[in-house]
């Protein structure tokens, strides 16, 4: 069966059916794919049967290198594959993360050197009663809804990224060391630009008084935020979300803990580079 590739009505996104886990993804069908993305930025692929990790890991390899994820958080798993729930063994201990906390708006592995690319989301099993939407906002259109004097403004600036301060006792995060990125990038496929910081990793701005970078990263996170940029996604057991996580952001809400949420999660790498190599582009 051929990809059915459909818009949804929404600022971003697309829904895509006939994915077969099981076959071998052909080159057509990762072009079209890659193409969705790139006009969409998020790919939501429903009516499949449920895939195997090998599986899930087979086709996020097509987009390329993994990030072996479980084993930067210390989770005993597949290592390109982490395990976002709220499930805990009969010792009580976590056997994935993030619980059911409410998690703000992020850019994944924004707060590593080496960030997220593109991200894969899978619900494997949902909240019977209010199960929570995940959001999507397009941090391309944010960066070109902003007056073009504050974007030059931005352009040499480096946001200093660390997700230290988010620790907490359902957390189990590594400790790790400030990462830096350019507060605009350009996509490494298409040359588009985008807006990156975000509320959850994004610390302060390099070189800017302490009270002033508080004030304009306040200004931009109100800004990347709004309405017009979201799309928020209601899931369904089975749904496999395919994103552009350096031109989107997501968000959760915090839902009931005594319900089971079980989600499969993968994300591809890219390092980003300097301002000053940007600048010599």
């Amino acid at each position: 069966m051929a990809l059915e590739i459909t818009p949804l009505d929404a600022p971003l996104g697309a829904m895509v059916q006939g994915w077969n886990p099981k076959a071998e993804l052909s080159s057509d069908d990762l072009g079209r794919l890659r193409q969705a993305m790139r006009e969409h930025l998020v790919l939501v692929l429903r009516d499949h049967a449920p895939p195997t990790d090998a599986e899930l890991v087979r086709f996020g390899q097509h987009f390329g290198e993994l990030y072996n994820g479980s084993e930067l958080f210390g989770l005993n798993s597949v290592p390109e594959i982490l395990r976002i729930n709220n499930v805990v063994d009969e010792n009580g201990k976590a056997e994935g993360l993030l619980a059911s906390s409410d998690l703000d708006w992020h850019a994944d592995y924004s707060f590593m050197p080496v960030v997220g690319r593109e991200s894969f989301l899978e619900a494997v099993e949902l909240p019977r009663r209010d199960s929570p939407p995940t959001s999507f906002c397009s941090q391309y259109a944010a960066l070109q809804r902003l007056p073009r004097a504050m974007v030059e403004m931005l352009r040499p600036r480096t946001p200093i990224h660390n997700i230290k301060a988010y620790k907490t006792s359902e957390l189990n995060y590594v400790d790790t060391p400030d990462a830096e990125h350019p507060v605009i990038l350009a996509h490494p496929d298409t040359g588009r630009e985008i807006l990156y910081v975000n509320r959850s990793n994004t610390r302060h701005i390099a070189g800017m008084p302490s009270d002033e970078s508080d004030d304009l990263l306040k200004q931009l996170y109100a800004h990347q935020t709004q309405a017009e940029f979201v799309y928020d996604h209601q899931w369904q057991v089975g749904d496999f979300v395919v994103f552009d996580t350096l031109g989107t952001q997501h968000r959760r809400r915090a839902f009931n803990p005594a319900e089971r949420r079980i989600m499969r999660q993968l994300s591809t790498t890219w390092t980003t580079p300097t301002n000053t190599q940007l600048a010599a582009e």
